[in-house]
């Protein structure tokens, strides 16, 4: 028999939040979204009230999704990752990446760490999980 899911069982799950700065031209403010429902985010002046705000808009978001009995989107559950990726590339680029991790003296898996890093806070795709 399947258990039916309400407000507070999605409002418990562990929702990831993506957080970045903005300007307006006068004054700075944080812009936060979490991940997983596209559309639902918020903005204040600190990263805290913005993190308190977006729970809000997380209820609201929910108790739609709920009401017209659509689907919700869950996070993904990290635990499900165990860091082993299949990555196939080209001769060259795994010819340049040893390279750097020779003259850096880290593995190759490593250099592919921080560039990846490197690139996921470039583009503001880096997931921070919330503190509750």
């Amino acid at each position: 028999m399947a258990t039916k899911k309400n407000l507070q069982y999605y409002l418990n799950l562990h929702w990831s939040y993506t957080v970045e700065r903005e300007s307006d031209g006068k004054k700075m403010y944080y812009v936060v979204r979490i991940n997983e429902l596209p559309g639902v985010c918020t903005d204040a002046e600190t990263v805290e009230k913005g993190m308190r705000e977006i729970q809000d808009a997380l209820k609201a978001a929910l108790k739609l999704y709920l009401k017209h009995g659509d689907s919700i989107p869950v996070p993904i559950k990290k635990d499900s990752y165990k860091g082993k990726i299949s990555y196939r590339t080209t001769s060259e680029r795994h010819y340049n990446l040893a390279k750097i991790a020779k003259r850096e003296h880290k593995s190759i898996s490593k250099i592919l760490d921080m560039l990846i890093d490197a690139g996921l806070d470039h583009l503001h795709l880096r997931s921070n999980q919330a503190m509750r």
